[in-house]
């Protein structure tokens, strides 16, 4: 799974969450529980065969490294890239690899699938590293790039206590302050099928994916984890202590109900 790693002041590696936090694996199991149901069915519907040679740029928790390496048995390869892959677990079909995809070169070799989710969003040089995972395919070979959108002001539908509204809505503010600041381009999600028309791949296609959550879960613990890493920039971009204590307490209510935050999935194929 690929997810936000790096540090936030780091150039080369200039994503808003850090691999090395103190909640890390918890943000990136939150992003997992959100969105590996519905990415793994979006790639078993692509079509992941057996035998076939796979890259997970920006694998994260390698949860859906894990899966490809399942689904192309024992004659494939799947290979798993992070900036700070240290919360990949083994498995003797995946390769790790340390690797910044903005800036080193790409493992050698053509895939069959090359999988990157919310990984480029965070990446300066999006549009050339999209380019070069195209470029990386082999004939007949797919691309899926998923990307988050930062939307969290209208996610709440149901709640103990009407103030969430409100702090979800300054939350989304907030996160977007940290994000743009860390060079994130907040509409790229919006922009990846075009780009990957532009790259020369075919049969393009985008498809957007939520469900709820209810307070514990999914995004609910992606906002509760999230937001206590980056309380300090939330709080130098102008949210209130205040309302960062709340978030952190209703997040965990099982009363609240949330809407997960926006993911455009959008697929490529290589020409043969």
């Amino acid at each position: 799974m690929s997810a936000h790693t790096g540090h936030p002041h780091d150039p080369a590696t200039p994503y808003a969450f850090d691999n090395d936090a103190p909640d890390a694996d918890r943000v990136l199991s939150s992003l997992g529980e959100m969105l590996d149901e519905y990415t793994t069915a979006r790639l078993a519907r692509l079509g992941v065969a057996e035998g076939a040679r796979c890259l997970e740029a920006g694998a994260g928790a390698g949860t859906i490294a894990a899966w490809l390496a399942d689904r192309v048995g024992p004659e494939g390869e799947v290979i798993a890239t992070d900036v700070k892959p240290q919360h990949v677990r083994p498995h003797p079909r995946l390769t790790v690899i340390r690797h910044n995809v903005a800036a080193d070169p790409m493992p050698a070799g053509s895939f069959d699938l090359i999988h990157a989710r919310a990984v480029l969003q965070h990446v300066p040089q999006r549009r050339e590293v999209l380019a070069r995972l195209a470029g990386s395919l082999a004939p007949g070979g797919v691309l899926l790039v998923e990307e988050l959108e930062a939307r969290w002001a209208a996610s709440v539908l149901d709640t103990p206590d009407p103030r969430a509204h409100d702090v979800f809505a300054a939350y989304e503010r907030g996160i977007r302050a940290v994000l743009r600041a860390n060079d994130n381009d907040l509409d790229w999600c919006r922009h990846v099928h075009a780009a990957m028309t532009g790259t020369g791949l075919s049969r393009v296609e985008t498809e957007v994916w939520q469900r709820s959550w209810s307070g514990g879960t999914g995004v609910c613990l992606l906002a509760h984890f999230g937001s206590r890493e980056l309380a300090p920039q939330l709080s130098e971009a102008g949210m209130e202590a205040g309302d960062l204590h709340f978030l952190a307490e209703i997040s965990l209510d099982p009363r609240l109900v949330m809407l997960g935050i926006p993911l455009l999935s959008t697929s490529g194929v290589r020409a043969e």
